[in-house]
């Protein structure tokens, strides 16, 4: 009997995981990254994020491109809205998405052009996707697949996992790969591959205060696909944090 159990239990296992988008692998990782980085029932309990982020952005030829700080606001519950305001040359600059519309402000006038303010809730929702991991990555509608041990720059060894977060069959859908520090499930760095290029970026500190791991210094670059560096593209800090739960 007891032998029987087994077997169906094995059975079971083997055909969850064949049937799944998410081998076993990769969830066990991705399961010690989100404890590593404050655990699952903290990150479920925020309802709002706010900080500082400063932006530098660089040439392909080491130039500064750009500087910018921005104030930025995320609201998780009930649903998500994200507020983003900034100054440059002595003008305010204010994004609001409230659930349903997007609306832009420079000064006191208000954008109204749908191609401009879909690029600008595009951007909105990239500041968020990266606050979010390693948290929402066993979302169940993301393909995940263990790559094994790699290298980064200067023989960083980490451990590899493969996400889709989308159709896997469409060419325009981006691919990410995460890499874990393979002792303490620390989320090192990630790559995306997107419709015109790879981007490399790593995590140099995190922020500990609100009881989970936030963001605190980031560096981008530009890569090959076999991940090696082109050109720094960005970098980011972050601070000034409030979390309410």
């Amino acid at each position: 009997m007891k032998r029987y159990k087994f077997l169906l239990a094995t059975l079971f296992i083997i055909f969850h995981y064949s049937c799944s988008n998410q081998d076993r692998k990769s969830v066990e990782i991705i399961n010690k990254s989100i404890a590593f980085h404050g655990g699952t029932e903290n990150w479920e309990n925020i309802q709002t994020i706010s900080m500082v982020r400063d932006i530098w952005m660089f040439e392909e030829n080491g130039d500064a491109e750009s500087y910018v700080r921005q104030e930025n606001e995320f609201r998780l519950k009930p649903y998500f809205e994200a507020k983003v305001s900034w100054e440059k040359d002595s003008i305010q600059h204010r994004v609001i998405f409230d659930g349903i519309k997007t609306q832009y402000w420079m000064g006191s006038n208000e954008i109204q052009n749908q191609g401009f303010l879909q690029a600008k809730k595009r951007e909105m929702d990239a500041a968020f996707y990266v606050m979010t991991k390693p948290f929402d990555l066993l979302d169940d509608k993301k393909y995940l697949s263990y790559e094994g041990k790699s290298e980064l720059s200067g023989g960083v060894v980490v451990e590899s996992i493969k996400v889709i977060d989308g159709d896997p069959k469409d060419p325009n859908t981006d691919i990410w790969w995460y890499f874990f520090d393979p002792n303490t499930f620390e989320l090192v760095a990630y790559k995306v591959k997107t419709s015109d290029h790879f981007s490399l970026v790593y995590n140099l500190g995190w922020d500990k205060s609100s009881g989970v791991l936030l963001p605190a210094r980031r560096e981008s670059y530009r890569v090959d696909s076999l991940g090696n560096h082109l050109y720094k593209r960005a970098s980011y800090g972050y601070g000034l944090y409030k979390v309410y739960r």
